[in-house]
């Protein structure tokens, strides 16, 4: 039986957005903060309903001086479900937040193929649509970082990646808790603001709220779904493209096809056969440059743009 508006919009999302079926075996990616409490106790609530095969992924990064008494609150929290628990430990050490994601998602593979798990779901929700939208902007990133937090991802041959949370809000998750009398642990972490995002979360997003915008998570939301077959539309013309021009043999690409594209097909797909052909982070000004040099039929040299293309007939080889 489903006990409130939150466990009904759990089965919507799972049956009709996520397409979960019955008997499916979901990695549950929790920490003791109250989204992953949500989640967690959705997921045991609805698990006979759904006939889902559930387990408990926790990852204690050792970066706070309670992450001891955390793991313990865990493991006593989860005692008494029918679910097994699966602990991990990082070393103690400073790691970026790109090294930290790609640890988890390494564990989180790792550990459902180990123990035959076809899902892995986390507890991201409206609000880490919100926050990391306005911080892709701020840094300047491009269209397709706006939308980086999807509902459905693959991250390994038949491993997907969930986020089952993705509509639901803060309002919402704090409702549930306090009204099951979730036993969160606070991660003070939270307040401090050295972390950007904290920042954002406490002080930004609130100003827009009051002055700007009331409801600025559900705009947002509907601006990324907007854009979101745009950006599809120009990644799979990208793909296309970048298959039609580039060598069968060699390094290279016929850039008298890529130049008569329109400007944001030529840096995009000129960005993949880079990404592929080289371990160069690169960024707009630098294809932008390669763009101009082609245009001109020059050769490029390492220098600037840290490469060397030679053009000879209609190719352009990467030396």
């Amino acid at each position: 039986m489903v006990q409130s508006f939150l466990h009904a919009k759990l089965i919507h999302n799972l049956c009709y957005i996520l397409n979960i079926r019955d008997n499916s075996s979901i990695l549950l990616a929790i920490s003791c903060g109250q989204d992953s409490l949500c989640l967690l106790q959705l997921f045991i609530d609805l698990k006979n309903i759904l006939n889902l095969n559930l387990a408990i992924l926790y990852i204690d990064h050792q970066w706070r001086e309670d992450s001891n008494d955390n793991t313990k609150h865990i493991i006593n929290m989860t005692k008494k479900l029918d679910c097994p628990l699966y602990i991990y430990q990082l070393n103690p050490r400073k790691y970026s937040e790109a090294e930290f994601r790609d640890m988890r998602y390494q564990i989180y593979i790792e550990t459902a193929c180990r123990y035959t798990y076809d899902t892995v779901a986390t507890a991201h929700t409206s609000s880490d649509v919100t926050e990391t939208c306005l911080i892709q902007i701020v840094k300047g990133s491009n269209i397709d970082s706006l939308n980086s937090l999807r509902w459905k991802r693959q991250i390994y041959e038949n491993i997907s990646l969930v986020r089952p949370l993705l509509n639901f809000t803060r309002a919402e998750i704090t409702w549930f808790c306090k009204y099951y009398q979730l036993p969160i642990w606070s991660d003070y972490t939270n307040i401090y603001y050295t972390c950007n995002r904290n920042r954002l979360r406490h002080e930004l997003i609130p100003y827009l709220k009051q002055y700007h915008q009331i409801d600025i998570e559900k705009n947002i939301h509907r601006f990324l779904r907007k854009t979101y077959y745009d950006t599809e539309y120009l990644r799979q013309t990208t793909i296309k493209i970048y298959l039609s021009i580039k060598h069968p043999l060699y390094a290279a690409f016929n850039y008298k096809l890529l130049l008569i594209q329109h400007k944001c097909v030529q840096l995009r797909v000129l960005h993949i056969f880079l990404a592929h052909n080289t371990n160069i982070t690169w960024n707009y000004e630098s294809l932008d440059h390669i763009i101009h040099r082609l245009n001109r039929r020059k050769n490029m040299k390492k220098s600037r743009i840290k490469i060397q293309l030679k053009t000879y007939n209609n190719w352009a080889y990467l030396l």
